[in-house]
């Protein structure tokens, strides 16, 4: 497992939350792959804390999905493979739709400027290829939705998954061959959503969610190529 030099100060008493923090950052920045096993010594001598907080911060890691445990074997960071995609999609769009109704429903003109904010945020920042803080700004875009629909639960399920489907799968290559269409989309969501036009809203979301999956599965199959020892 490769090392890092720096280790975090930790400063405060709740060393588990560092570590989970710590330890989902070098699962999104690919210090940790996909598959791979977990030592503890490793784990230890990267985010600089002692064998508890870690143990408690990869079970936490597991009841999200991101680190499989397995009895006599040990913690693996969780593979990623065509039907944890499909399912991670399946579900996003689910509760993306349920964001948009309840965004109409409980429709007020300030939580909408903010939106609108979140997009123009979006939007402004263009850079060649996508990169992580072109999908964290996506992600909040998203996150807005849900927080104007106010179900709480659904926002909460929402940000794993989104969590899963933009830093873990490391997928973002594959968005930018459809660019142009994933911002119109948005523009229409949000369009919709300020009409208060439940149906439209909808159903410009289920396109923008049904088009990336299946982007995401062929993307996925040119990843097996290259990085085939990440991919299982």
């Amino acid at each position: 497992m490769a090392t890092n030099n720096t280790r975090p100060t930790i400063l405060t008493e709740d060393k588990p939350g560092h570590a989970y923090t710590a330890i989902k950052d070098l699962l999104f920045r690919r210090v940790l792959n996909p598959g791979q096993k977990l030592l503890y010594r490793d784990l230890c001598e990267l985010v600089g804390l002692s064998k508890t907080p870690i143990i408690n911060a990869l079970n936490r890691l597991v009841y999200e999905g991101f680190v499989l445990y397995e009895p006599n074997r040990g913690y693996r960071i969780a593979p990623v493979d065509e039907k944890s995609i499909s399912h991670l999609w399946e579900i996003r769009l689910e509760l993306e739709c349920i964001n948009v109704r309840n965004a109409i429903k409980n429709f007020s003109r300030k939580n909408y400027a903010t939106l609108q904010k979140k997009l123009k945020l979006m939007d402004e920042y263009n850079p060649e290829f996508t990169d992580r803080k072109k999908l964290e700004l996506d992600m909040d875009m998203h996150m807005e939705i849900a927080r104007m629909g106010g179900n709480k639960f659904s926002g909460r399920f929402l940000k794993t998954v989104l969590e899963h489907i933009h830093f873990m799968h490391r997928l973002e290559r594959g968005v930018d061959r459809r660019k142009e269409q994933i911002t119109h989309e948005h523009d229409k969501i949000i369009e919709s959503i300020g009409n208060r036009d439940d149906a439209m809203a909808e159903k410009y979301m289920r396109t923008h969610i049904e088009a990336l999956h299946h982007l995401m599965l062929d993307h996925l199959q040119e990843l097996k190529q290259t990085e085939g020892n990440f991919w299982s």
